[in-house]
């Protein structure tokens, strides 16, 4: 009976003490663990300050590249898109329709693990039909989520404008 007893007491203790090393091994790829961390504001607006210098290069194709393949897109007054083939689409109509330059300023950006978002503000240059440059300041705010290599893409993203609603 004892010789059994003593089985099941190193038995008991054998698996204790498996379980414990088992918790308490070192992470043997430390930078995995770092993407899930939480994202500085500055990491946070970078997605659109790139997409600021795409847009500014005319490159619909880079600018299109800032969003998750399955992203969507909000504009005002018009249907979702969905999808980055679509969006860059989108973005090259945007530049096709008069777009000069534009710059963003983030206003606000927070994260938790691989998710966060970003507010702000995007100053806007077009061409008008009679050839001046218009000025127009959107707000926008971007829905976020780190990919696997730690980047921040956007995987909604959504704007609108600060001037007062036309009237007819």
């Amino acid at each position: 009976m004892k010789t059994t007893t003593n089985f099941f007491t190193l038995l008991f203790i054998t698996a204790v003490l498996s379980t414990t090393l088992s918790c308490k091994q070192e992470n043997k790829n430390p930078e995995k663990e770092d993407i899930h961390k939480s994202a500085t504001f500055e990491e946070l607006g970078q997605m659109n300050r790139d997409f600021a210098k795409a847009m500014n290069a005319r490159d619909a194709h880079t600018a299109a590249s800032l969003y998750d393949e399955n992203a969507s897109i909000l504009p005002p007054n018009e249907p979702m898109v969905t999808g980055r083939a679509n969006i860059e689409a989108y973005m090259q109509g945007f530049l096709d329709a008069g777009y000069v330059e534009g710059s963003s300023t983030t206003t606000d950006a927070s994260s938790d693990g691989n998710l966060g978002y970003e507010t702000g503000t995007f100053l806007i240059k077009m061409k008008g039909p009679d050839g001046t440059i218009i000025e127009e300041t959107i707000k926008f705010i971007e829905l976020l989520k780190r990919n696997e290599e730690g980047k921040w893409m956007s995987i909604y993203g959504m704007w609108s404008s600060n001037e007062p609603m036309p009237t007819e």
